[in-house]
């Protein structure tokens, strides 16, 4: 299986506190780099995390807060200064195109390299990005402004060969690719031998949840089940619940409910309010419903399947 996992640049939320960075995350699907969010200081993080830019060929926002958006400006110029030619994929909610092309008409003379802007309209599993790699779809998330989830599915292109039935078969290798393309084979006076029977079951496709800012949305849970990897915004602890519904956030209990509910195989959790310096008791209270959670820190690498 190829490489799957998330690089964790910013679990903060939005006042800067005890080291943590705004939202930012590297996802890593097959060798591509999906730049997911992007808070001030991403770029500090990027070269930090020894992260090659240049490998990023496709972003997306969530919402329009700042602490989720302001470090893209930024990082366009950068890579304007270091003279990129590769279009640069843009996705987020309705929007994004004006706000990035605003700021930019004040502080640049022109790009070198195409911008080129997805708005999302529908929040509610529309594919918003697809490719030979993975398949992206937008996530119904609930905060103070339209903001999208964004739920990665990896595609399995080419099928296991069974080689025990293929070798009994005297099958020679100039078939082999066709047969990991899902063909048919014909074979020996012109006999046809199924591609089910040349190949075993691949293995499943992984999946990654990212889920940022937002209030504890059980509409959620029918996009979310059974998924590799839950990211859920763990602003605050519960017994600020109702402070949380009221910023439109959620609660480190209330996103282990969900990640319980969706049957999810592992949680991650970050977005952690400025008035926590210490994370211990976001895991227990995670842990009170759901047992395989992890803790998000910066810096930190996390396998998806």
């Amino acid at each position: 299986m190829g490489v799957f996992e998330v690089l964790l640049l910013g679990c903060g939320a939005a006042l800067p506190a005890f080291n943590r960075f705004p939202s930012a995350q590297i996802l890593n699907i097959n060798e591509e780099l999906f730049l997911i969010d992007c808070g001030e200081g991403t770029q500090f993080q990027l070269s930090k995390f020894n992260v090659r830019r240049s490998r990023i060929h496709h972003v997306f926002i969530s919402h329009l807060h700042g602490d989720h958006v302001f470090g893209l400006p930024g990082l366009i110029t950068s890579y304007n200064l270091m003279d990129r030619k590769d279009p640069l994929h843009i996705y987020g909610p309705s929007g994004i195109d004006d706000l990035i092309t605003h700021i930019l008409s004040f502080s640049s003379s022109g790009l070198n390299f195409e911008l080129i802007f997805h708005p999302i309209s529908d929040y509610k599993g529309a594919t918003v990005m697809e490719n030979i790699n993975v398949k992206v779809q937008s996530l119904p998330l609930d905060h103070k402004i339209p903001t999208s989830g964004y739920l990665f599915t990896e595609k399995v292109n080419r099928k296991k060969l069974n080689l025990k039935r293929i070798q009994e078969l005297g099958i020679p290798k100039e078939y082999w690719k066709k047969i990991e393309d899902g063909e048919d084979i014909l074979f020996k006076n012109a006999e046809r031998i199924s591609n089910e029977e040349l190949t075993l079951d691949s293995n499943p496709h992984r999946t990654y949840a990212y889920c940022s800012d937002t209030r504890f949305n059980t509409e959620l849970i029918p996009y979310l089940t059974n998924v590799d990897l839950l990211y859920h915004e763990t602003t605050y602890l519960d017994a600020l619940k109702l402070k949380a519904s009221e910023n439109g956030h959620s609660t480190a209990l209330q996103a282990a409910t969900i990640a319980s509910r969706s049957k999810a195989k592992m949680l991650l959790t970050g977005h952690y309010s400025s008035r926590y310096e210490f994370l211990d008791a976001f895991e227990n209270e995670c842990k009170s419903v759901f047992e395989n959670v992890v803790i998000g820190r910066e810096g930190m690498s996390v396998k998806v399947g």
